[in-house]
């Protein structure tokens, strides 16, 4: 968890940002695999999901 510090940023527990990143790609995933999201936007969902964390 030590190596997430960086990524998660100041005054953010590494532990909170990486469950804050797999339940955000568990949600889309799970909506997805439903129907209610549509499967033709996936790959711009999980790329906004990473860009926007990984800008932290």
């Amino acid at each position: 968890m030590e190596t997430l510090g960086d990524v998660a940023g100041d005054g953010v527990a590494p532990e909170l940002f990486t469950e804050v990143f797999w339940a955000s790609l568990h949600g889309v995933a799970t909506l997805t695999r439903s129907g209610r999201l549509l499967p033709e936007d996936a790959e711009q969902r999980v790329d906004l999901i990473v860009d926007r964390l990984a800008a932290l």
